[in-house]
């Protein structure tokens, strides 16, 4: 009757032990699952930005009909104080249909160096961007607006 006692309380003891320990890897696993859906709704957000941001675009065409949209590379040094004003440069890439490219590497760094913040747009008609935005220049003027803009 005491050994049956005994064996009785061991597998007792041994059930609550291994259910605990199952509870601990339950818990661990579903602290692993949360983590996993935590990060991949943060990278869901980001993609909605995109999604979001491309049908704007698209109603800024309904909108305002066909919109010349252009892009600008902005380089601001790193360790400016937000609190100051800083000297602007608008560079503009040479040569009428052109890039911005890291040609100008060795330039930027130096504007940097010397606190400027430089932008630099890809106007109407530089390449790199389609025929259609190729197509836009009208060597007329058109182009300083966009850089002006």
């Amino acid at each position: 009757m005491k050994k049956q006692n005994t064996v009785f309380i061991l597998t007792v003891v041994l059930t609550l032990f291994l259910s605990v320990a199952t509870n601990s890897q339950i818990d661990s696993l579903i602290t692993s699952k949360l983590d996993s859906l935590l990060k991949y709704n943060q990278s869901l957000e980001h993609r909605l930005d995109v999604l979001q941001k491309n049908i704007d675009d698209v109603l800024w065409f309904e909108r305002v009909g066909d919109p010349v949209k252009f892009w600008s590379y902005v380089f601001i040094p790193k360790d400016i104080d937000y609190n100051k004003k800083y000297p602007l440069i608008v560079f503009p890439h040479g040569g009428v249909h052109a890039d911005f490219t890291t040609y100008h590497t060795h330039i930027i760094k130096e504007l940097m160096y010397q606190q400027y913040i430089v932008v630099a747009a890809d106007y109407r008609g530089s390449t790199g961007y389609g025929k259609s935005h190729f197509e836009k220049i009208d060597y007329g003027g058109r182009e300083i607006d966009d850089v002006d803009s």
